[in-house]
Protein backbone atom coordinates (compact mmCIF):
# COMPACT_ATOMS: atom_id res chain seq x y z
CA UNK A 1 0.00 0.00 0.00
CA UNK A 2 2.80 2.47 0.74
CA UNK A 3 5.26 1.64 -2.41
CA UNK A 4 5.59 0.75 -6.58
CA UNK A 5 6.51 -2.54 -7.11
CA UNK A 6 4.61 -4.81 -4.47
CA UNK A 7 2.49 -6.52 -6.28
CA UNK A 8 -0.61 -3.95 -5.47
CA UNK A 9 -2.10 -3.67 -8.57
CA UNK A 10 -1.14 -7.19 -9.69
CA UNK A 11 -3.22 -8.47 -7.16
CA UNK A 12 -6.26 -6.09 -7.48
CA UNK A 13 -6.72 -6.87 -10.87
CA UNK A 14 -6.35 -10.54 -10.62
CA UNK A 15 -8.56 -10.57 -7.50
CA UNK A 16 -11.29 -8.20 -9.54
CA UNK A 17 -10.93 -10.55 -12.46
CA UNK A 18 -11.11 -14.02 -10.49
CA UNK A 19 -14.10 -13.10 -8.39
CA UNK A 20 -15.64 -12.27 -12.31
CA UNK A 21 -14.87 -15.64 -13.06
CA UNK A 22 -16.74 -17.08 -10.34
CA UNK A 23 -19.85 -15.69 -11.77
CA UNK A 24 -19.75 -11.91 -9.33
CA UNK A 25 -20.29 -8.95 -11.00
CA UNK A 26 -17.54 -6.87 -10.40
CA UNK A 27 -16.53 -3.11 -10.14
CA UNK A 28 -12.88 -2.39 -10.27
CA UNK A 29 -11.68 1.11 -9.55
CA UNK A 30 -8.84 2.51 -10.25
CA UNK A 31 -7.69 5.27 -8.17
CA UNK A 32 -3.99 5.44 -8.97
CA UNK A 33 -3.08 8.58 -11.51
CA UNK A 34 -0.63 6.10 -13.03
CA UNK A 35 -3.38 4.30 -13.83
CA UNK A 36 -1.62 0.90 -14.26
CA UNK A 37 -4.72 -1.24 -13.45
CA UNK A 38 -6.67 0.59 -16.46
CA UNK A 39 -3.95 -0.49 -18.38
CA UNK A 40 -4.04 -4.12 -17.41
CA UNK A 41 -7.64 -4.55 -18.26
CA UNK A 42 -7.33 -3.21 -21.49
CA UNK A 43 -8.19 0.08 -21.60
CA UNK A 44 -6.18 2.96 -23.21
CA UNK A 45 -5.85 5.60 -20.50
CA UNK A 46 -5.65 8.34 -23.06
CA UNK A 47 -8.40 7.03 -25.72
CA UNK A 48 -11.98 6.84 -22.94
CA UNK A 49 -13.99 9.66 -22.79
CA UNK A 50 -14.57 9.46 -19.38
CA UNK A 51 -12.61 8.61 -16.13
CA UNK A 52 -12.77 8.65 -12.31
CA UNK A 53 -11.46 12.17 -12.36
CA UNK A 54 -14.16 13.24 -14.03
CA UNK A 55 -16.45 12.53 -11.09
CA UNK A 56 -14.56 14.70 -8.81
CA UNK A 57 -14.26 17.13 -10.13
CA UNK A 58 -17.32 17.83 -12.90
CA UNK A 59 -20.83 16.78 -10.76
CA UNK A 60 -22.53 16.76 -14.32
CA UNK A 61 -20.90 13.61 -15.24
CA UNK A 62 -22.93 10.38 -14.25
CA UNK A 63 -21.47 7.34 -12.99
CA UNK A 64 -22.14 5.24 -15.85
CA UNK A 65 -19.84 7.82 -17.99
CA UNK A 66 -17.16 6.52 -16.73
CA UNK A 67 -17.89 3.09 -15.88
CA UNK A 68 -16.83 0.55 -18.94
CA UNK A 69 -17.87 -3.04 -19.14
CA UNK A 70 -14.43 -4.89 -20.06
CA UNK A 71 -15.57 -8.59 -20.02
CA UNK A 72 -16.77 -11.56 -18.13
CA UNK A 73 -18.96 -9.84 -15.29
CA UNK A 74 -15.77 -7.50 -14.85
CA UNK A 75 -16.47 -3.26 -15.03
CA UNK A 76 -13.84 -0.76 -14.40
CA UNK A 77 -14.06 2.91 -13.79
CA UNK A 78 -10.49 4.12 -15.08
CA UNK A 79 -7.75 6.25 -14.75
CA UNK A 80 -5.93 8.97 -16.03
CA UNK A 81 -2.60 11.22 -15.33
CA UNK A 82 -5.41 13.96 -14.74
CA UNK A 83 -6.30 12.21 -11.81
CA UNK A 84 -3.18 14.02 -9.85
CA UNK A 85 -3.84 17.43 -11.23
CA UNK A 86 -7.79 17.13 -9.45
CA UNK A 87 -6.34 15.57 -6.47
CA UNK A 88 -4.20 18.85 -5.93
CA UNK A 89 -6.97 20.83 -6.10
CA UNK A 90 -8.86 18.46 -3.45
CA UNK A 91 -9.11 19.89 0.42
CA UNK A 92 -8.86 17.76 3.21
CA UNK A 93 -12.25 17.72 3.37
CA UNK A 94 -13.01 16.02 0.66
CA UNK A 95 -11.95 12.68 2.03
CA UNK A 96 -15.11 11.11 1.91
CA UNK A 97 -15.44 12.27 -2.09
CA UNK A 98 -14.73 8.50 -2.91
CA UNK A 99 -17.58 7.28 -0.43
CA UNK A 100 -20.15 9.67 -1.70
CA UNK A 101 -19.72 8.42 -4.89
CA UNK A 102 -19.64 4.75 -4.63
CA UNK A 103 -22.16 4.22 -1.84
CA UNK A 104 -25.19 3.97 -4.13
CA UNK A 105 -23.58 1.13 -6.25
CA UNK A 106 -22.76 -1.06 -3.32
CA UNK A 107 -26.14 -2.78 -4.24
CA UNK A 108 -25.56 -2.77 -8.21
CA UNK A 109 -22.53 -5.23 -7.71
CA UNK A 110 -20.91 -8.20 -5.35
CA UNK A 111 -17.78 -6.62 -4.94
CA UNK A 112 -16.22 -3.00 -5.32
CA UNK A 113 -12.33 -3.15 -5.54
CA UNK A 114 -10.22 -0.16 -5.24
CA UNK A 115 -6.54 0.10 -6.34
CA UNK A 116 -4.40 2.84 -4.53
CA UNK A 117 -1.86 5.03 -5.32
CA UNK A 118 1.72 3.60 -4.37
CA UNK A 119 1.75 6.10 -1.46
CA UNK A 120 -0.15 7.94 1.49
CA UNK A 121 -2.17 10.56 -0.57
CA UNK A 122 -4.99 12.03 -0.07
CA UNK A 123 -6.72 9.39 -2.97
CA UNK A 124 -5.59 6.50 -1.06
CA UNK A 125 -7.37 7.92 2.70
CA UNK A 126 -10.48 8.29 0.10
CA UNK A 127 -10.06 4.70 -0.77
CA UNK A 128 -9.62 3.70 2.81
CA UNK A 129 -12.63 5.83 4.13
CA UNK A 130 -14.96 4.11 1.69
CA UNK A 131 -13.58 -0.01 1.93
CA UNK A 132 -14.55 -2.26 4.53
CA UNK A 133 -11.85 -4.95 3.70
CA UNK A 134 -8.30 -4.51 2.86
CA UNK A 135 -5.95 -7.00 1.35
CA UNK A 136 -2.00 -5.73 1.89
CA UNK A 137 0.16 -7.37 -0.48
CA UNK A 138 3.61 -7.74 0.88
CA UNK A 139 6.62 -8.08 -1.55
CA UNK A 140 8.93 -10.75 -0.13
CA UNK A 141 12.00 -8.86 -0.24
CA UNK A 142 14.24 -6.32 2.12
CA UNK A 143 12.36 -3.96 4.24
CA UNK A 144 9.14 -5.80 3.88
CA UNK A 145 8.24 -6.33 7.47
CA UNK A 146 9.09 -2.46 7.88
CA UNK A 147 6.15 -1.35 5.20
CA UNK A 148 3.97 -3.86 6.49
CA UNK A 149 3.85 -2.84 10.15
CA UNK A 150 3.37 0.81 8.40
CA UNK A 151 0.36 -0.13 6.65
CA UNK A 152 -1.29 -2.12 9.46
CA UNK A 153 -0.61 0.69 11.88
CA UNK A 154 -2.08 3.20 8.42
CA UNK A 155 -5.46 0.98 8.79
CA UNK A 156 -5.58 1.00 12.65
CA UNK A 157 -5.84 4.90 12.96
CA UNK A 158 -8.30 4.74 9.56
CA UNK A 159 -10.12 3.02 12.27
CA UNK A 160 -9.86 4.99 14.67
CA UNK A 161 -11.38 7.77 12.58
CA UNK A 162 -12.21 7.89 9.49
CA UNK A 163 -13.52 4.35 8.85
CA UNK A 164 -14.95 2.43 12.39
CA UNK A 165 -15.53 -0.39 9.95
CA UNK A 166 -12.36 -1.23 7.92
CA UNK A 167 -10.67 -4.12 8.99
CA UNK A 168 -7.80 -6.17 7.31
CA UNK A 169 -8.62 -9.43 5.75
CA UNK A 170 -5.49 -10.91 5.07
CA UNK A 171 -1.83 -10.21 3.66
CA UNK A 172 -0.58 -11.92 0.23
CA UNK A 173 3.21 -12.35 -0.13
CA UNK A 174 3.44 -11.37 -3.67
CA UNK A 175 6.63 -11.66 -5.53
CA UNK A 176 8.14 -14.62 -3.74
CA UNK A 177 11.46 -15.72 -4.97
CA UNK A 178 11.77 -19.21 -2.71
CA UNK A 179 15.27 -19.79 -3.53
CA UNK A 180 16.22 -17.13 -2.03
CA UNK A 181 17.05 -16.87 1.81
CA UNK A 182 15.28 -12.83 1.88
CA UNK A 183 12.18 -14.19 0.58
CA UNK A 184 11.73 -17.43 3.30
CA UNK A 185 13.17 -14.86 5.80
CA UNK A 186 10.46 -12.55 5.20
CA UNK A 187 7.29 -15.06 4.93
CA UNK A 188 8.80 -16.99 8.35
CA UNK A 189 8.99 -13.24 10.42
CA UNK A 190 4.87 -12.50 8.68
CA UNK A 191 3.60 -15.82 9.88
CA UNK A 192 5.39 -15.49 13.07
CA UNK A 193 3.77 -11.58 13.70
CA UNK A 194 0.58 -12.11 11.78
CA UNK A 195 -0.17 -15.70 12.39
CA UNK A 196 -3.93 -15.39 11.62
CA UNK A 197 -3.34 -12.61 8.82
CA UNK A 198 -0.96 -14.41 6.27
CA UNK A 199 -2.42 -16.37 3.72
CA UNK A 200 -0.89 -19.89 3.68
CA UNK A 201 -0.30 -19.14 -0.10
CA UNK A 202 1.72 -16.45 -2.31
CA UNK A 203 2.38 -15.51 -5.74
CA UNK A 204 5.72 -16.55 -7.08
CA UNK A 205 7.83 -14.06 -8.83
CA UNK A 206 7.66 -14.06 -13.02
CA UNK A 207 8.13 -12.17 -15.70
CA UNK A 208 4.60 -13.53 -17.00
CA UNK A 209 2.81 -11.05 -14.76
CA UNK A 210 4.08 -7.70 -15.94
CA UNK A 211 3.59 -9.16 -20.16
CA UNK A 212 -0.33 -9.65 -18.80
CA UNK A 213 -0.36 -5.98 -18.04
CA UNK A 214 1.11 -5.13 -21.17
CA UNK A 215 -1.08 -7.38 -23.26
CA UNK A 216 -3.98 -6.04 -21.52
CA UNK A 217 -5.70 -9.10 -20.27
CA UNK A 218 -5.55 -10.22 -16.54
CA UNK A 219 -3.07 -13.27 -15.80
CA UNK A 220 -6.06 -15.31 -14.93
CA UNK A 221 -7.75 -14.88 -17.76
CA UNK A 222 -4.54 -14.62 -19.99
CA UNK A 223 -3.02 -17.54 -19.00
CA UNK A 224 -5.31 -19.69 -16.23
CA UNK A 225 -3.14 -22.31 -15.64
CA UNK A 226 -0.29 -20.01 -14.74
CA UNK A 227 1.40 -20.55 -10.96
CA UNK A 228 0.43 -16.85 -9.60
CA UNK A 229 -3.00 -17.17 -11.64
CA UNK A 230 -4.09 -20.48 -9.57
CA UNK A 231 -2.65 -18.52 -6.26
CA UNK A 232 -5.41 -15.59 -7.41
CA UNK A 233 -8.25 -17.67 -8.24
CA UNK A 234 -7.61 -19.39 -4.74
CA UNK A 235 -7.20 -16.17 -3.09
CA UNK A 236 -10.62 -15.33 -4.93
CA UNK A 237 -12.36 -18.29 -3.48
CA UNK A 238 -11.21 -17.58 0.06
CA UNK A 239 -12.53 -13.56 -0.25
CA UNK A 240 -15.98 -15.18 -1.55
CA UNK A 241 -15.98 -17.32 1.31
CA UNK A 242 -15.26 -14.54 3.85
CA UNK A 243 -18.15 -12.76 2.66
Amino acid sequence: MRKGGSGKTTTTVNLAAALALRGKRVLLVDLDPQANATVAVGLDPTAIPKHIGHLFSDPTVELWQATFDVGNGLFVMPSHVELARIESGMKATDVFALKTLLEPLRESYDYILVDTPPSESLLTANALAFTDEVIIPLQAHYFAMEGLAQAIDQIDKVRQGLNPAIRIIGILPTMVNPRTNISKSVLDSAFEAYPDLVYPFGVDYSVRHPEATLAGVPIVIWEPEHSGAIVYKKLAEVVDGQA
